[in-house]
């Protein structure tokens, strides 16, 4: 169990499309599944960059989740009114106390600009 929930998130699972010559695709839009859980998110960082005068943003949270909760990586994260990109393979950390899982960890990335 989670010792700070503060947040509600929305995981999106992208609905696969087969487009032309049988590539798979995809949709991020309203096709999507949504299951909006509970979780804890923090501030993970930020960078910043520019090429040929375009400012380009990359900011990331960690998103702490309940033991359980169906998310991989190729899902994103709904949260903020803004979609985030997740970062790698979630992980699932052991109870301390022994059993089976405490909590999910998620790195996600959001990125603004050129």
């Amino acid at each position: 169990m989670l010792p700070i929930v503060t947040d509600l998130v929305t995981i999106v699972r992208a609905a696969k499309a087969v487009g032309y010559g049988n590539n798979t695709t995809l949709d991020w839009g309203p096709a999507a599944a949504r299951t909006t859980v509970e979780a804890c998110v923090q501030p993970a960082g930020a960078g910043e960059s520019t090429n040929g005068g375009a400012d380009r943003v990359s900011t990331r949270i960690q998103v702490f989740l309940h033991p359980g909760t169906d998310v991989t990586a190729t899902d994103r994260i709904e949260w903020d009114d803004q979609l985030w990109r997740i970062d790698g393979t979630p992980a699932v950390w052991p109870d301390p106390t022994g059993g089976s899982e405490h909590h999910i960890e998620v790195t996600a990335t959001r990125v603004t600009g050129g």
